[in-house]
């Protein structure tokens, strides 16, 4: 929280007692601030940057966030980070062109086929127009601890959908990278079960291994069953590390990826409804297609190549006129202070 102060010019001065001189940030919560200083300065440190962090290092991050208000604010547009307070790990999320553009390609097929579900009248287009895709929305996931004490880990994943009535997201995408894949189902165990099975699908796509072309599809589902006699609740694999791309860079005839509709909400939403077996289908060739044309997109980007609109001949740039406070605030939000 920023603390009220009075105008520039103020006649009457507020009555303050001598601040007191902060306490030093600890080594790991300045690594995270280096970091961050970092990240707003261009400077990227890998695509999945990992620090261990206790809860309270954690909270001395947030104080000095809050007493930065340009970094805090660049953070809350720019950085996705994830925290996790039972493993103590803070997670800084630095995806690429690639990854994002993948992403997007998945999520805009989701979002087609809903669409097709949302047209019309009736209990099935009524439920399918309450799903909406909610992109890498934020979101808390209470963690089980032992003392009796509420805790929660921060997540934000590549690309999620739910149903609007539901608290949690029901389906999660989730894009890796070496590091990051690694990862991912501790990711999936903590996104199903710490939501009771709220979240009903969590999809990892691995698009990134060294020194091939090879890309999977991984799939977690909640699943009860009984082990001695005793019913357990995990994360299932119901597909685990399916190929859509072979490692020589040729398409897969591999099943293609379902979704159905009562995954995209809890079961207390579900009933009363019809058809909700109704399939969202991926196939691997569209998985395929999706990825080379990440791929050229990346490519185009990092090379410079595509269509660009040339300025006029003789025209000169006429930018808007920056106020000095203006001017400082964009100088200050460009600069490092390590």
């Amino acid at each position: 929280m920023v603390a009220d102060i009075s105008p520039p010019g103020s006649v009457f001065e507020p009555l303050m007692s001598p601040p007191r001189a902060e306490k030093p940030l600890s080594r790991s919560a300045q690594s995270v601030m280096d970091c961050l200083r970092l990240h707003r300065a261009g400077h990227r440190l890998g695509s999945w940057w990992q620090r261990r962090l206790r809860p309270d290092d954690y909270a001395q991050v947030l104080r000095a966030l809050d007493a930065d208000e340009s970094l805090r604010n660049y953070v809350e547009d720019k950085v996705r980070y994830d925290y996790d307070p039972c493993r103590c790990c803070l997670t800084i999320r630095m995806s690429s062109p690639l990854h994002d553009t993948f992403c997007a390609r998945v999520a805009d097929e989701i979002s087609r086929q809903l669409r097709q579900y949302q047209q019309g009248n009736g209990p099935l287009s009524d439920f399918a127009q309450e799903v909406e895709y909610l992109a890498t929305s934020r979101i808390l996931i209470p963690e089980d601890t032992h003392n009796g004490e509420q805790t929660y880990s921060r997540r934000e994943p590549d690309a999620s959908f739910g149903h609007r009535q539901a608290h949690y997201l029901g389906v999660i995408v989730e894009v890796c990278y070496a590091q990051k894949s690694r990862q991912v189902p501790h990711l999936a165990d903590e996104y199903i079960l710490n939501t009771n099975g709220s979240v009903n699908a969590v999809l990892a796509f691995d698009i990134d291994y060294k020194g091939s072309k090879r890309a999977t599809v991984t799939m977690w589902r909640p699943e009860y069953t009984t082990v001695d006699g005793v019913e357990e609740f995990r994360a299932a694999t119901v597909i685990e590390a399916q190929a859509f791309r072979t490692d020589s860079g040729f398409p897969t005839a591999a099943t293609a990826l379902r979704l159905f509709l009562r995954d995209f909400a809890t079961d207390e939403l579900t009933p009363g409804h019809v058809d909700l077996d109704r399939e969202v289908l991926i196939t691997s060739k569209q998985l395929f297609d999706f990825l080379l044309s990440a791929e050229a997109r990346q490519q185009a980007h990092t090379q410079h190549q595509g269509s660009t609109n040339r300025l006029r001949p003789g025209a000169l740039k006429r930018r808007h006129f920056q106020t000095h406070f203006q001017q400082l605030t964009s100088e200050d939000e460009g600069s490092v202070d390590l």
